[in-house]
């Protein structure tokens, strides 16, 4: 695990040159390998001095051109692509490292107007707290405090965290608390001198070990690739012909997310890879006509299916389809998962996986469940993608493998079986049957995942709702895994808050199968697919 946090001031020059050259010596004699790492540049980074002088203090000058995410200019260019690219680049960085400093403002740089709202956003993407200096030079104890209310608000509206606050220059004026900020306050007396104090040290240690509750969209697609290189697995992609695949391949080898089979052939794919001005060279390319691969996978197909008539003949009609073909890899361990369906059905993905790979023990269903992105967390959805109707004991089944999707994905699963009624107040056979799932779903259960149902929607993530409607439930008001009781309110629910809400929809992420196969939708866009191929990695290392 690597440590980090994102130290910036809160205005220009404000003493924060030698406060964080001061740091940098805290952390080098606490941590290994201690990285540093420039958000935002001010354009040539060798004009950077203040960021190329603490990168020599740590040892890594030769990192200058790896250790910064994006540059001021470019954000105010295109402030998705610049905070993408920023997320990016410190993934890949900071993997190498114990603790990595994080740098915002320091002196010399401009301050731009939204230039704290930024930071909080930053802060908040990076997946990391926020330390903040502010200046008392020349202010009055009440006029230092009222800058550091405004700031951390700032700040903390746009869900940064904040772990900690170093006032610089200050004097005995100066409070030795901050009313309402509830962080650390550090104190820095006037001199040029800049020391820490050991209560300040472990301060400062702790607010690097501090973890971020708040789970941004882009936060979390980057946990996604952090955890899929470190078990690195490969994932066999059937569609080869598509531009969007080749765009994510490149992508995913330049990252490291994953190993990569394309099935096509290879002449073909290696042309329109250079077309396309990217390289998956790195990529196993297999021709879906390979004799010696057909003949194994038809083979094992055909007795797979013995049951059903399949003959070897049929089996080798199968191996035409890309579908079966990459799903007969996965099952044969050539691959360790397969991730298809930018040219195909749902069904035409997902079929094949019943029929070879089939359902893990126990598992009542195969079901979909999407990872819905919001702004500052994020919630499990299912079933929205498979299950039409699901009878009570598929919809406890369903509940216990979205909690178990949680649990693989860093949440924390608060189950709400959902209804149009919360407790006991309705009657009827479709909310009769959730609350048979309910408790079917808490029979079966792990220690420690919490159930709950029937609950409407609002009495699951509002808490003011929750206390009306159900008071006393452990999940009401809280609820992280949301079960839809069939496929109809399912995708109904997913798309209208993916829609409504800006959330990021990812998935479906397929549950219950012994081995992971994942479906893309038709209009997947580049993105879809990296973090979809990450999230089968991630499967595979169970």
């Amino acid at each position: 695990m690597t440590y980090s946090v994102y130290f910036t001031a809160v205005e220009g020059n404000a003493g924060t040159q030698a406060v964080a050259s001061a740091y940098v010596d805290v952390l080098t004699s606490t941590y290994k390998n201690v990285g540093v790492f420039r958000a935002f540049t001010n354009g040539n980074i060798e004009n950077d001095s203040a960021f190329l002088q603490l990168l020599d203090q740590v040892g890594r000058g030769e990192d200058r051109d790896i250790a910064w995410g994006s540059s001021r200019q470019a954000y105010v260019a295109d402030e998705e692509e610049a905070m993408t690219q920023l997320v990016n680049r410190y993934t890949d960085y900071a993997q190498n490292f114990d603790a990595v400093l994080i740098l915002g403002i320091l002196d010399g740089d401009p301050i731009n107007p939204g230039m704290l709202s930024r930071t909080g956003r930053t802060i908040a993407n990076l997946g990391t707290t926020g330390i903040v200096a502010v200046s008392a030079a020349q202010r009055s104890a009440a006029q230092v405090e009222v800058v550091a209310q405004l700031s951390a608000k700032e700040i903390k509206d746009r869900y940064g965290t904040l772990s900690a606050l170093i006032v610089i220059d200050a004097d005995e004026n100066v409070p030795t608390t901050m009313r309402d900020l509830g962080i650390p306050t550090i104190y820095l007396p006037d001199g040029e001198a800049r020391s820490f104090t050991d209560k300040d040290r472990a301060t400062l240690v702790a607010a690097m070990e501090e973890e971020s509750s708040v789970i941004t969209p882009l936060s979390f697609q980057a946990s996604l690739a952090a955890r899929a290189r470190k078990a690195k697995k490969r994932i066999v992609m059937p569609e080869a012909e598509d531009d969007r695949i080749l765009l994510a391949t490149a992508q995913i080898l330049a990252r490291d997310i994953a190993d990569i089979t394309l099935v096509g052939d290879k002449d073909e794919v290696l042309a329109r890879a250079a077309e396309l001005g990217v390289d998956v060279s790195g990529a196993e390319i297999i021709s879906i006509d390979d004799p010696e691969r057909v003949r194994r996978y038809a083979e094992k197909f055909a007795e797979l299916r013995a049951k059903k008539g399949v003959t070897y003949e049929q089996a080798v009609e199968k191996m035409k389809d890309p579908s079966y073909y990459g799903t007969m890899m996965v099952y044969m361990g050539d691959a360790d998962g397969m991730v298809s369906g930018a040219n195909h059905t749902t069904a035409n993905t997902i079929v094949p996986s019943f029929q070879t790979i089939k359902m893990k023990p126990g598992t009542k269903t195969v079901s979909g469940a999407f990872l819905m992105l919001m702004d500052d967390r994020v919630y499990v959805y299912a079933d929205c993608a498979v299950n039409t109707n699901p009878t009570p004991e598929e919809l406890a089944g369903i509940a216990i493998d979205s909690a178990r999707t949680a649990q693989q994905f860093g949440i924390e699963p608060r189950v709400a079986m959902l209804s149009y009624s919360s407790g006991t107040s309705g009657k009827g056979p479709d909310v009769d049957a959730v609350r048979e799932a309910t408790e079917l779903a808490k029979s079966l259960a792990p220690e420690g995942v919490l159930i709950d149902g029937p609950l409407q929607y609002d009495a699951s993530v509002d808490a003011a709702a929750a206390k009306k409607k159900l008071p006393n439930s452990p999940v009401a008001g809280r609820a992280t895994v949301f079960v839809f009781p069939n496929l109809n309110a399912g995708n109904i629910g997913y798309k209208a808050v993916q829609r409504s809400s800006g959330a990021v929809a990812v998935g479906p992420v397929l549950q219950g199968l012994n081995k992971p196969v994942n479906d893309l939708s038709r209009g997947a866009l580049v993105e879809d697919i990296v973090n979809t191929v990450a999230i089968t990695a991630i499967q595979a290392q169970e």
